[in-house]
């Protein structure tokens, strides 16, 4: 009987792998993309190296000029929340374009609410988490969290007592930290010394901020970690000697807590991590190994389990901390040469495709059937 289902897994991937095709997406009328994403219902959009804007599924139809192609919009709620071309947050809707003189982050992220939007301002010489919502034809903030944030922090929501993403309130990285660990290999020197979890309305803090003496977040980003009984925030914590290791945040008790941890890798060798299928995994040394491994929760321990070298969710210095992208029954993962991409299917099992891409991997964002690539020659293609 074991042999048998272990003969029906493999049938299963073997499957899925043969149905995985790797294609170039029609941008003849778009042309060349500078910033993609996926809204909450599946649609892609695309901001062109022109700063127009476009919807591209399921129909193909440009809603709008003069958006920044550095910063990276978000789309959710029937709303397309970016930038203009000086920086400044702008708002796109059917029936309205919203404009501000807010200064946006620009490699920072921005996240979606029902009916306002987080984002990471650029006030004086520091940088804050802000909540913006409409007013007439402007946009305005409403509310300001006290603390510095990272420059290129992404917020996430998240509801520690529930196990579904996009829920809950906002976890940040934040008091900025350029001393304490040099290594400076995502982006810039500039790492995060803690974790806050704020109220999404006001931005007060809800629970204690986690920090730990000797240690940084090394991250600008987190993942979302669905439990049985709740979910935790993924990150990456080095210092005190030693290099990253991958690590899950919950909240006990009124204060954000470190509850299980990865083995560290040798000082100035960095993880990312990323999860699919409600299991979490990691690149360690992007840069050099690119070892997959699979962590599991044991007791205070995140268990290891390696898989395969040759991968990498970074590129040296960049600001796109996770080019792995996770579709419902799929996630793509980019070689180190980042011209070519593996499937890994919800068993766990690995594909390489043989077919090369003609430029480099720059960004990666899912739907539910599909991943996009945007490549560094301003092409996007499509794994499906």
């Amino acid at each position: 009987m074991k042999k048998l289902s272990l003969t029906l897994v493999s049938l299963l991937s073997t499957s899925l792998f043969a149905q995985i095709q790797l294609s170039p997406f029609p941008m003849q009328a778009i042309g060349k993309a500078a910033q993609l994403a996926v809204s909450d219902k599946d649609e892609l959009f695309i901001i062109n190296t022109q700063g127009e804007l476009w919807q591209a599924t399921p129909i193909m139809n440009k809603l709008s000029d003069g958006f920044s192609t550095q910063i990276a919009p978000s789309v959710a709620y029937n709303r397309v929340a970016g930038a203009d071309k000086q920086g400044n947050f702008m708002l796109w809707t059917a029936k309205q374009l919203y404009t501000s003189t807010i200064p946006l982050a620009k490699q920072a992220g921005m996240y979606p609410l029902a009916f306002a939007t987080i984002a990471v301002s650029k006030q004086g010489k520091q940088h804050k988490l802000v909540r913006i919502k409409t007013k007439g034809t402007q946009a305005e903030i409403t509310a300001m969290a006290s603390t510095e944030v990272l420059p290129d922090a992404q917020p996430m929501q998240i509801d520690f007592k529930h196990s579904a993403p996009n829920q809950g309130h906002i976890a940040i990285l934040a008091k900025p930290d350029n001393s304490t660990y040099l290594h400076g290999v995502l982006g810039d020197a500039i790492e995060a010394a803690e974790v806050q979890y704020l109220e999404r309305h006001t931005l007060e803090p809800l629970a204690e901020g986690l920090s730990m003496k000797g240690l940084v977040f090394e991250a600008n980003r987190f993942e979302h970690f669905a439990t049985n009984n709740g979910a935790k925030l993924v990150s990456v914590m080095s210092g005190n000697g030693e290099g990253g290791r991958t690590v899950l945040i919950g909240e006990q008790n009124g204060k954000l807590v470190l509850e299980q941890s990865s083995s560290s890798l040798p000082n100035n060798r960095w993880q990312s991590p990323f999860v699919f299928n409600r299991k979490l995994y990691a690149v360690q040394m992007p840069h050099l190994r690119g070892k997959l491994v699979e962590y599991t929760p044991q007791g205070a321990k995140l268990a290891e389990h390696s898989m395969q070298d040759g991968f990498s969710n970074h590129r040296y210095g960049e600001y796109e901390t996770n080019l792995a992208a996770s579709a419902s029954h799929f996630a793509v993962l980019p070689l180190r040469d980042y011209r070519h991409i593996a499937i890994l299917d919800s068993q766990g099992q690995l594909q390489t495709l043989a077919q090369t891409l003609p430029a480099e991997i720059q960004k990666t964002r899912a739907s539910k059937d599909s991943v996009y690539l945007l490549l560094e020659n301003g092409q996007i293609w499509l794994a499906q």
